[in-house]
C-alpha cells in the first residue's frame, strides 16, 4: 500500500465528532480551548464542495501544552488518526498576514472554533497558490463564487487587504489568471 493510501480523509461528520470529543475530553481535565482552524478543514466544514480533508490546520490558543498533548494523543487513538492530523504548519504563512479577521465557527462547553473570514481564506489560497493535488485552486474558484467576485480588480482589493503586494510573484499571478479564466472572465 503507497503511503498517500494510508491517510485518512476526514469528512465535516468526522471532524465534528472529533471536536465534540475533544471538547469532552478538554471538560473532563476543566480546560478551555479556543482553536482557529484553516484551509481544507474548515472549507469541508463550511462548504458542501469539499467533501474531505487529511489533517486539521489549526492555531491554538495558550494552553497547558504537555496536558492538551496527552488529550491530543487520545483523540488521535480514539479515532485512529494519523501521527500528524494536527498541522500547525499554518503559523509560517499567517506570519505575513497585513491582518486577520476571524469569525466563530462552533462552541462547545470546553472549546471554541474560529475561522478566518472567507475574504480572508481567499487571500490565503492566492497567497499559497500550490500546484495539484493541493485544493488550493478549487477552493479559491469556490471561494470567488460564495463571495461573487467577478473581476480581477475586485480580487485584488480582497488580497491586498490581508497580503502585502510584495509577496505576490510570478505564482500567484499565474493562478489568479487561471482562476479568471475558469470563473468565465480574462484576468491578464
Amino acid at each position: 500500500m503507497r503511503e498517500d493510501e494510508k491517510i485518512k480523509l476526514l469528512s465535516k461528520n468526522d471532524l465534528l465528532e472529533i471536536f465534540k470529543y475533544l471538547n469532552q475530553r478538554l471538560k473532563e481535565n476543566q480546560l478551555q480551548l479556543e482553536i482557529t482552524v484553516y484551509g481544507g478543514s474548515i472549507m469541508t466544514m463550511v462548504y458542501d464542495d469539499r467533501p474531505a480533508t487529511k489533517d486539521v490546520d489549526c492555531v491554538f490558543n495558550n494552553v497547558n501544552m504537555s496536558l492538551f498533548k496527552n488529550i491530543l494523543d487520545t483523540v488521535r487513538f480514539a479515532f485512529n488518526l494519523s501521527d500528524d492530523w494536527i498541522n500547525e504548519e499554518i503559523k509560517e504563512p499567517l506570519k505575513y498576514l497585513i491582518k486577520e479577521e476571524k469569525e466563530i465557527y462552533k462552541t462547545y462547553s470546553n472549546l471554541k472554533i474560529l475561522k478566518p473570514k472567507a475574504e480572508q481564506l481567499l487571500a490565503m489560497k492566492i497567497l499559497a497558490a500550490r500546484a495539484e493535488p493541493s485544493k488550493d485552486f478549487v477552493d479559491a474558484f469556490l471561494l470567488c463564487k460564495e463571495l461573487g467576485i467577478k473581476s480581477k480588480e475586485d480580487l485584488m482589493k480582497i488580497v491586498f487587504k490581508y497580503i502585502p503586494r510584495g509577496l505576490i510573484d510570478e505564482r500567484q499571478i499565474t493562478f489568479i489568471k487561471y482562476l479568471g479564466k475558469d470563473l468565465g472572465y480574462d484576468w491578464q
